[in-house]
């Protein structure tokens, strides 16, 4: 255990990155969770059983400071990056923020994923994944986000609100389309969100939609294409602050 004000690096070439996630988990609280619906099947595209597991999929959003980032509410993102053969720098405590404190992972090689937004495409680089030890939310769960370094500067970033999507690794022959659509659940229920077009087919290879839990709280869940069957892949619980 780390004394008060003590700051610890350590480098991946020392740790067990299994030992990392589990350490990880106890604190990011996972009761908040629920059950995924099952989308009625669609016409095969993009991914497929060979090339699933090779990408990581979740929507993006741009911060105040324009700096692209994404939620990793269920540690998946970061699983996903520790299989890639490559070292990582741990920091933590006040290493990691000298305010928030926490826990923050940087990779030693560059590491570029596909970002979109505002129907532009970029090659972006990741900059770190992090975890805050507090928030100035007490009533909120606090959740890791992976940022990328800033790919341009976005006017009145504070409240545009802009929200993309996000794939890992970097693939320059995507060309991502979107527009609002509906899907249908196997229980017959139907649900409104948006579909994205990848390789200009005119199949949805990613389907993203909310789900309004009450007024300050709201669950987002991710689904992609894989040979015609819907797999959620990504969610993020998103809290209001009081």
């Amino acid at each position: 255990m780390l004394a008060c004000g003590q700051e610890q690096q350590t480098n991946a070439s020392a740790n067990n990155k299994q030992e990392l996630i589990d350490s990880i988990k106890k604190k990011v609280d996972q009761k908040w969770i629920k059950e995924n619906p099952s989308l009625n099947p669609t016409k095969p595209s993009f991914f497929n059983k060979d090339n699933e597991s090779k990408y990581f999929v979740g929507l993006l959003q741009i911060s105040g400071q324009s700096v692209p980032f994404t939620w990793d509410d269920n540690l998946s993102l970061l699983k996903f990056l520790l299989t890639l053969e490559n070292e990582i720098n741990v920091k933590q405590d006040i290493a990691a923020d000298q305010n928030f404190k926490g826990t923050k992972i940087a990779w030693d090689k560059n590491i570029c994923g596909f970002i979109w937004f505002n129907d532009k495409s970029y090659k972006a680089t990741i900059d770190n994944w992090n975890l805050f030890g507090f928030t100035e939310c007490p009533e909120t769960i606090i959740f890791p986000n992976l940022s990328f370094k800033k790919v341009t500067e976005i006017p009145n970033a504070i409240t545009n609100n802009i929200e993309g999507l996000t794939i890992l690794p970097y693939n320059e022959n995507i060309k991502i389309k979107s527009t609002e659509t509906a899907m249908t659940t196997e229980s017959g229920k139907t649900v409104k969100g948006i579909g994205y077009d990848l390789n200009n087919d005119a199949i949805f290879d990613i389907f993203s939609y909310n789900e309004e839990i009450d007024e300050t709280t709201g669950y987002t869940r991710l689904y992609i294409n894989v040979n015609g069957q819907w797999k959620c892949k990504w969610i993020n619980l998103d809290e209001a602050c009081i």
